[in-house]
């Protein structure tokens, strides 16, 4: 055997275990990607099924949140009818107060105006014997102001009716 044979069988058997290596490199290639792939398919399995659940949650949330919504309504007008009740009543009650004060007012105006046409009354008799009286009372002796005020009566008013009877 020669040298040359021996290196061929030399790189015969180098190229046998190499293509050994390369076949047991591959198969360990071959088992990591079946794991991987396997390790792929099961989350992907996983994410379908928490993308379901996601859904099913999301149509739930709609449907709570639209029962929380209902749930916010109500409290909010329980409590602003809870707090806006007594306020009402309290205007309803200043309310009649304002109107028992307004009808009092309006009764006493009303006495105010008939006390002042009672006082303001002059029958017409009076006028007439004022008359006579001042006449009188001046023919008498008396001053203007001194019958002005026994007959309660302006200065002016005397002075006019003694003018007019012509004895001033």
């Amino acid at each position: 055997m020669n040298v040359e044979m021996i290196g061929l069988m030399g790189l015969g058997a180098l190229v046998v275990i190499l293509f050994f290596l390369i076949f047991l490199r591959d198969s360990e290639v071959s088992k990591k990607l079946g794991i991987y792939e396997r390790v792929i398919e099961d989350l992907n399995r996983e994410n379908h099924m928490l993308s379901k659940s996601i859904d099913k949650l999301a149509s739930k949330d709609k449907h709570d949140i639209e029962a929380f919504k209902e749930q916010i309504q109500t409290e909010i007008k329980t409590q602003v009818q809870n707090s806006l009740l007594p306020m009402v009543d309290s205007i309803k009650e200043i309310e009649a107060v304002m109107l028992n004060f307004q009808e009092e007012q309006t009764y006493r105006i009303d006495s105010l105006e008939n006390r002042t046409k009672e006082i303001n009354y002059v029958p017409p008799n009076i006028t007439e014997s004022n008359e006579k009286q001042i006449i009188y009372q001046y023919k008498n002796g008396k001053s203007e102001a001194k019958i002005a005020k026994d007959l309660r009566i302006g200065i002016g008013e005397v002075d006019l009716i003694l003018k007019l009877a012509n004895l001033k």
